[in-house]
C-alpha cells in the first residue's frame, strides 16, 4: 500500500488537471469545475492529526507538502507517530484521488445537518468503491475562484455519509490537462438524451 511519498507523487500529477461537471436533478443543472493544489494535500492526508509532530508539521502547507516530494520530510518521521494510525487509511486510499475523479461513480448533495456526528461543511459528495471499501470525498466551494476544492477524503471506516444524501445524475464530466490544454470527455449523458431525441 502506498506510503506519504507515494500519495504525494500522485497528487502533485492532479495539480495540472481540472474536472468540469454537470450534474442534473428534476429539471434542474448544476455545473461546477474542481481543482487541486500543494496546500490541500495536508488535510487530504489528516497530517492535521499528527499531533506529536507538531514541530515537524508546522509551517506553510504548500512548502510542506514540496518538502515530502523532496524527500526532506520522509516517511518514517510521519509513519512512527503515535496517532499515524488514525491516518493511515487516508495516505494509503490518496493514491487513488484521480482514478475516483475519472469515474462516472455517484454524487450527492451534501447537508451536513443530515449527520449530526459530523463536522463537515461541504457542498457535494462523491461515493467511490476502491479496492472493495467505500471512500468519501467532499467538495466545497473556493468562493474566491468560483470553483470547487475537496475539503475532505478518507475510506469508510463505519459511518455512511451518503445516507440521507441528495443524489443528482451525472450528465456530463470532461478532464482538462492545464499545461496542454487537452481535454477528455469521460462521461456525457447529455449527447446521448439529444441523439435519443433526433
Amino acid at each position: 500500500m502506498s506510503d506519504i511519498l507515494t500519495s504525494a507523487k500522485a497528487y502533485e500529477k492532479l495539480l495540472d488537471i481540472e474536472y468540469q461537471f454537470i450534474l442534473g436533478r428534476k429539471s434542474k443543472q448544476v455545473r461546477f469545475s474542481v481543482f487541486f493544489d500543494e496546500y490541500q494535500f495536508y488535510h487530504l492526508a489528516g497530517l492535521q492529526y499528527l499531533t506529536d509532530r507538531a514541530t515537524l508539521l508546522y509551517g506553510d502547507r504548500k512548502k510542506l507538502f514540496n518538502l515530502i516530494l523532496e524527500k526532506q520530510i520522509k516517511e518514517a518521521q510521519i509513519s512512527s507517530s503515535d496517532f499515524y494510525p488514525q491516518i493511515k487509511d487516508r495516505i494509503e486510499y490518496l493514491e487513488y484521488l484521480e482514478s475516483i475523479f475519472d469515474s462516472n461513480k455517484t454524487v450527492f448533495k451534501y447537508n451536513s445537518q443530515t449527520h449530526a456526528f459530523s463536522a463537515i461543511k461541504s457542498d457535494f459528495l462523491l461515493k467511490n468503491e476502491v479496492n472493495f471499501r467505500n471512500v468519501f470525498t467532499f467538495l466545497s466551494e473556493d468562493k474566491t475562484r468560483k470553483q470547487y476544492f475537496c475539503r475532505s477524503f478518507f475510506p469508510q471506516i463505519d459511518k455512511d455519509y451518503s445516507l440521507g444524501q441528495t443524489n443528482w445524475t451525472l450528465l456530463y464530466k470532461k478532464k482538462i490537462q492545464k499545461s496542454t490544454k487537452e481535454e477528455i470527455i469521460l462521461y456525457d449523458k447529455l449527447k446521448k438524451i439529444r441523439n435519443l431525441r433526433q
